[in-house]
């Protein structure tokens, strides 16, 4: 149930008391000098061929202009700085599609069964997107489809730029992982759409419960064999030192995302994980925002700590070492992608700024 524009809920109640508060961060580039920085050397080029794509493929002024502002050029060299242009550009339609699919569903055709309620309509558009986006990735059985599914929004179809490389360079249990990781994504951004509707604020196991999904960066890890271009033992997902890898790593970019976009935030009465703290810990918002940055430094620490153990594990194997080595670089330069390509805009330095 969505509630009234005008009743006072526990999310409009901490939005106000944020609202006209300074936020200051400190300066944390020495926090991330631990990890490797770099961007790659095709950036300049794959600005041009984002630009040129989304000039073709978007024909909304504002949907092209939102997604500029994202810079998926920028995204995918400086997450991904040791990957080829190729697998850039892929990149760059994955998350062009994951930010645009649902974005725009006024065209969308919903039976009549679900077109009188949001909440069905939610729950039809994320059922026919997975329909989509498993028969695109090849995982369907074709003998048994008589009819291939449909895109069921304008930027759905999107997806199909991004799956043809996925299908080419991807094994079954490499696009089975990503297929999974998309499915939990939309399934947990359903789960925490409702649950924002109601008003009510979350305690923070309920906001990890659903944020480790909303968050995408699970399917970005599913991403990692393809954009190293290496294939890794496949009994080291089964290990707890790569369930490390990709749990710390989702936790560090929630926390650095959700420092980045607090104000924001305030501003959508969508709250994160430090009006969350703050109302749970009866924190004040510098304790908050102290609390937000330690998590991502030991979530960041323990990322590359998991990465070096992978790579350990398989020392007796050179060949494996190597592509074990090239897959968790990503890990660690995602840590760093995501600090200058998300939060360095928005502090470059020291840096405060009014929730006004």
């Amino acid at each position: 149930m969505t509630v009234s524009t005008t009743t006072m809920t526990p999310i409009r109640e901490i939005s106000a008391k944020l609202r006209g508060k300074t936020l200051t961060v400190p300066n944390l580039r020495p926090m991330f000098s631990q990890w490797p920085y770099r961007v790659s050397p095709h950036l300049k080029e794959l600005e041009k061929t984002v630009e040129a794509k989304l000039q073709e493929w978007i024909p909304d002024e504002q949907v092209r202009q939102n997604a500029r502002d994202i810079d998926l050029a920028l995204f995918s060299a400086a997450w991904w700085p040791d990957s080829s242009l190729d697998r850039l550009e892929t990149m760059a339609w994955y998350t062009l599609w994951i930010i645009l699919w649902d974005d725009v569903i006024e065209d969308s055709t919903f039976p009549g069964s679900v077109a009188s309620s949001e909440d069905l309509k939610i729950e039809w558009l994320h059922e026919e997107a997975l329909k989509y986006v498993k028969y695109e990735l090849g995982l369907c059985d074709e003998t048994t489809i008589s009819v291939a599914p449909l895109p069921p929004t304008k930027y759905c179809g999107l997806f199909k730029y991004c799956a043809e490389p996925f299908r080419a360079e991807c094994t079954i249990p490499e696009r089975q992982r990503i297929y999974n990781e998309i499915k939990y994504y939309m399934d947990c951004c359903e789960a925490e759409q409702k649950y924002f509707q109601t008003g009510a604020l979350p305690t923070l196991e309920r906001y990890w419960d659903h944020r480790f999904g909303s968050s995408s960066v699970n399917t970005y890890n599913a991403l990692g064999e393809y954009m190293c271009g290496k294939h890794i033992p496949p009994e080291l997902f089964n290990t707890e030192e790569m369930k490390t890898m990709w749990f710390e790593l989702n936790r560090h970019i929630v926390a650095m995302n959700d420092l980045a976009s607090l104000k924001n935030e305030i501003q959508r009465e969508w709250l994160g994980l430090i009006p969350i703290q703050m109302y749970e810990a009866s924190q004040d918002l510098e304790a908050a925002v102290a609390f937000a940055i330690d998590m991502a430094l030991v979530a960041g620490q323990k990322t590359a700590k998991a990465a070096d153990d992978l790579v350990a594990m398989v020392s007796h194997d050179p060949e494996a070492q190597a592509n074990v080595r090239a897959y968790v670089e990503g890990f660690k330069t995602n840590l760093t992608g995501n600090y200058y390509w998300s939060y360095v805009p928005i502090f470059p330095v020291v840096s405060s700024t009014s929730m006004a």
